[in-house]
């Protein structure tokens, strides 16, 4: 009994990490999005810098979608 409950709760928190790998892939990517595309941040952040930090943010989206494809 004790082993199922354990794996139960090895699925919850695989399901739990899965979810939460992939809401932050969206989240990285929105932001760079809102970044480079939109005149949210342009008054306050120089073009070169929104652009730049839009660079570094998809591509730490696409890495860490690219690791949680892996690991699944």
């Amino acid at each position: 009994m004790e082993k199922r409950n354990n794996r139960q709760a090895a699925n919850y928190k695989k399901g739990f990490k899965l979810i939460w790998g992939i809401m932050m892939v969206i989240i990285y990517v929105s932001v760079a999005y809102l970044l480079v595309f939109t005149p949210l941040f342009r008054g306050n952040i120089p073009a070169g810098i929104r652009i730049a930090f839009g660079v570094i943010f998809t591509a730490y989206g696409i890495l860490r979608g690219y690791r949680l494809w892996k690991e699944q």
